[in-house]
């Protein structure tokens, strides 16, 4: 691909994002910029995606895999890099079969969105250490690490064959970079256990360590359940930072890509939140591990009821929405 086509690629990216936020894909620290305007508090997570995006523009696939505790952004940031690369494709793999056995959703199943002529897809594997965790059946068969074993023909980068349309294609995968996306939490519970040291006595001494605290290494999630065949083609392990109550508490209000902000562009109107809710909702977002998502999620259900209610005193409703 020449330099006219990296520009065309660039082009047609900014589609999907608005006019003011267009990005040169050729100068990784645009890309950067990006995402650090939309993902708060995870900047060297945004430097390593940015060089994937760019070094997959230039040709240079990743094959990398990216740790951290629920809800603190590693789904977020692959969704931003498809605004700018609209050929990512994110898959929940925690439900992924081999082919041959019985379930709908297969290893290579989104080759059917594929453009065989234009392979250069991003791929990101989310849920992945839900995929991985060993799981045996009756037999004593590790069923998982079957399964990986249909990810080694895709990150070797051979053609694979496939149907649409009733027409077999052959996918070229080797132009192909793939993300593996998983909180691993037993992974890091356990790691951090072994870490911590209590002494007992008169000069008692003790460090309790906290789950994500220490960086999860390749050796650690192979330990986990990741085969060796995976894991030594891993071009990079990526761990990025636990998020606390109040990064979430500024996250739902202060961040340029906070929910209220975001739901305030979509129903035209201000949006007022107590803090005794916005306090209240990033704990839940925290706790529950499920992050912004859930707090966007249930800010909408409280502003389309507070919405509904104002009707009663307005024909056109609140000119301020308060929840």
């Amino acid at each position: 691909m020449n330099e006219k086509n990296f520009y065309d690629h660039d082009f047609k990216a900014a589609d999907l994002v608005s006019e003011s936020e267009y990005v040169d894909l050729l100068n990784p620290q645009a890309i950067y910029r990006y995402l650090l305007k939309h993902v708060y508090k995870q900047d060297e997570y945004c430097k390593k995606a940015a060089m994937i995006l760019y070094n997959h523009i230039m040709g240079r696939r990743s094959r990398t895999a990216v740790c951290g505790a629920p809800g603190s952004g590693k789904t977020h940031v692959a969704q931003y890099i498809r605004r700018l690369w609209p050929k990512t494709i994110i898959i929940d793999s925690s439900t992924l079969s081999k082919e041959g056995w019985s379930g709908s959703r297969k290893v290579h199943g989104f080759l059917n969105e594929v453009d065989p002529a234009s392979p250069d897809y991003i791929v990101v594997f989310d849920e992945f250490d839900k995929m991985v965790v060993p799981q045996h059946n009756s037999k004593g068969e590790n069923i998982s690490a079957t399964v990986q074993s249909e990810f080694l023909k895709l990150i070797e980068g051979e053609r694979i064959t496939v149907n649409k349309g009733g027409k077999q294609y052959s996918i070229d995968t080797s132009q192909m970079s793939f993300i593996f996306c998983g909180s691993f939490a037993i992974c890091a519970a356990e790691k951090a256990a072994a870490n911590s040291t209590r002494h007992f006595g008169f000069l008692a001494d003790e460090h309790i360590e906290k789950p994500y605290e220490s960086k999860l290494t390749l050796n650690d999630i192979m330990e986990f359940g990741v085969i060796p065949e995976i894991a030594s083609r891993l071009t990079d392990v990526i761990n990025i930072n636990t998020l606390t109550v109040k990064d979430f508490e500024y996250m739902l209000c202060k961040h340029d890509a906070s929910p209220i902000k975001q739901l305030e562009a979509e129903y035209m109107r201000p949006i007022r939140v107590t803090n005794k809710k916005l306090k209240a909702l990033a704990k839940e977002a925290y706790e529950s591990g499920l992050g912004v998502r859930y707090a966007y999620a249930a800010l909408k259900r409280q502003v389309d009821e507070a919405l509904f209610t104002s009707f009663d005193t307005s024909d056109g409703g609140a000119d301020e929405i308060c929840i």
